[in-house]
């Protein structure tokens, strides 16, 4: 580099000091610029000159864009390529040992009824696979003679009244579905039975809202009194169901322990061997964003109880 490039170069690093002690003309100012252009001073540093002598605008960074939460996958509860058994409260028999799993309903079909047959159950589902029995739960949303006195808390929720009914509000789901969970575990505690994993079912065969957005929040609220007791949750539906009553586009959170963690699925699909499900493990794609399939249900007979192949 010759001699007086060097110069002006450091002339150009020297100019917060010249700048601070007399203030420049516009005219001074793109004179010194036209100067190091001449003698090809690099265009970075032409860029600080001119920020310097007030002839350009100083240079922000670029807005960060938010990270998105990371929500780990869980391993599953569950065995791969094991097979297993759900009994509900109206399950015809017992199956016979030994089997990878059971999964018991805790409700008589909705919120806020009881599995009579629990115990037995339970009992039953350790036995034959010995390994420790999870649980599952029916919903619907707040309608009918068990909405009152569960939604009006935990949120201080108002009614839209429409003619001379009541029609549920997001909030009062929300209350719904946090105090049905709350109800049934409560009937597991009485009965000294318990499990880390609750699959919460969602079915067109129960009462749902015409607003998705009320169903979803009766849906979290259930998530939300199960997180709070350390318990994991999980769906129960297939596509059209989940789709029909929840929306496309409602992703349901989870936090146990502090950590934010995707829900896992149980699907069942209509088919009636293993074989089908198994393949389902494989090709099949979850109706909720970012969660796994944990279980498939098929039926060998409409009579049988409930088979289950674990992905």
């Amino acid at each position: 580099m010759k001699k007086t490039a060097v110069f002006l170069m450091s002339l150009a690093f020297a100019l917060p000091t010249f700048a601070s002690a007399a203030s420049l003309t516009s005219d001074q100012a793109n004179a010194i610029v036209g100067i190091l252009e001449a003698f090809g001073v690099d265009q970075a540093i032409l860029l600080q000159v001119e920020q310097i002598l007030g002839l350009a605008s100083p240079v922000t960074a670029p807005p960060v864009a938010p990270s998105l939460p990371h929500v780990p996958v869980v391993s599953s509860f569950y065995r791969a390529s094991n097979l297993g058994f759900d009994y509900s409260y109206n399950a015809p028999s017992f199956p016979p040992a030994s089997f990878g799993f059971g999964v018991i309903g805790v409700s008589g079909g909705k919120s806020f009824t009881q599995n009579p047959r629990l115990v037995q159950e339970f009992n039953w589902a350790n036995f034959g696979s010995g390994a420790r029995p999870t649980f599952y739960m029916n919903l619907n949303a707040p309608y009918g003679t068990t909405v009152a006195g569960h939604v009006s808390s935990p949120e201080n929720c108002p009614t839209t009244t429409v003619g001379t009914t009541t029609d549920p509000t997001a909030c009062a789901g929300y209350n719904y579905g946090y105090n049905a969970a709350a109800s049934a575990l409560a009937y597991t505690k009485s009965n000294n039975v318990s499990s880390p994993l609750w699959w919460l079912d969602i079915e067109t065969a129960n009462s749902w809202s015409p607003d998705a957005s009320v169903n979803d929040q009766v849906i979290q609220g259930a998530i939300d009194y199960l997180n709070s007791q350390g318990i994991r949750a999980g769906i129960y539906s297939m596509p059209y169901m989940w789709n029909t009553i929840a929306g496309t586009n409602f992703v349901p959170t989870q936090i146990v322990n502090g950590q934010q963690e995707s829900l896992p699925l149980w699907i069942p699909i209509g088919i009636s061997d293993q074989i089908g499900a198994g393949d389902y493990c494989s090709v099949g794609s979850p109706f909720v964003a970012g969660s796994p399939i944990w279980i498939v249900q098929y039926e060998t007979s409409p009579t049988a109880v409930d088979q289950n192949f674990s992905c």
